[in-house]
Order: C-alpha cells, then sequence, then structure tokens
C-alpha cells in the first residue's frame, strides 16, 4: 500500500505506462469518443 501522496502518484505513473496506445484507443472509441476521419 502506498502511504504518501507522492508514492501514490508515482505508482498511477507507472500503471498509465502499461496501457498500450491501442488499447487506450478502443476505450476511447467503446466510450463513443472516437474521432471522425475523412
Amino acid at each position: 500500500q502506498k502511504r504518501t501522496i507522492e508514492e501514490t502518484w508515482r505508482h498511477i505513473g507507472h500503471l498509465v505506462s502499461t496501457i498500450q496506445p491501442g488499447e487506450c484507443e478502443n476505450y476511447f472509441a467503446n466510450a463513443g469518443y472516437a474521432s471522425v476521419k475523412s
């Protein structure tokens, strides 16, 4: 468990770096935020 705010933010930063761009893109597309490409 993280005991300080700094440790918590550092851990969140680590977690964010594990998300692949394609996974993030799919999340936004499924949530209805996909961009319209022309």
